[in-house]
């Protein structure tokens, strides 16, 4: 983002995100209301997956924030009960019964140990 009648809270003609200290993974709200693309023909990217042109770093980050999001809710949950941040383990995905019985509380301690880790259904 470039300071400008926009963006007042950046001094006109600096870049707010101009390294890694303040850079911000591209989201929705990223795109232009008024956004037109189009592939260029006869340009094959042999170095791409498949031949492709895409950069799958923000979908895949974006959805590992939300996981780990999940993971320091469960730590404070567990630190409630006194566990402290001792390592527990959380598998993908993420599911509710996992990250209930993640918890570790008085209504789960009858029936899972600290280290519990639940087997995958698949």
């Amino acid at each position: 983002k470039w300071g400008d009648a926009a963006h007042k809270w950046i001094k006109p003609g600096n870049l707010l995100n101009s390294g890694p200290g303040n850079y911000k993974i591209p989201s929705i709200n990223d795109i232009p209301i008024n956004f037109k693309v189009s592939l260029l023909k006869g340009n094959p990217n042999s170095k791409g997956i498949h031949s492709s042109k895409a950069v799958g770093e923000p979908p895949f980050f974006l959805a590992s924030s939300v996981f780990f999001a999940i993971k320091d809710a469960i730590k404070a949950a567990r630190a409630e009960m006194g566990l402290g941040n001792k390592w527990f383990p959380l598998d993908t995905p993420a599911t509710p019964e996992r990250i209930r019985m993640a918890c570790f509380d008085e209504f789960t301690s009858p029936f899972v140990t600290l280290d519990f880790c639940p087997k995958l259904s698949v």
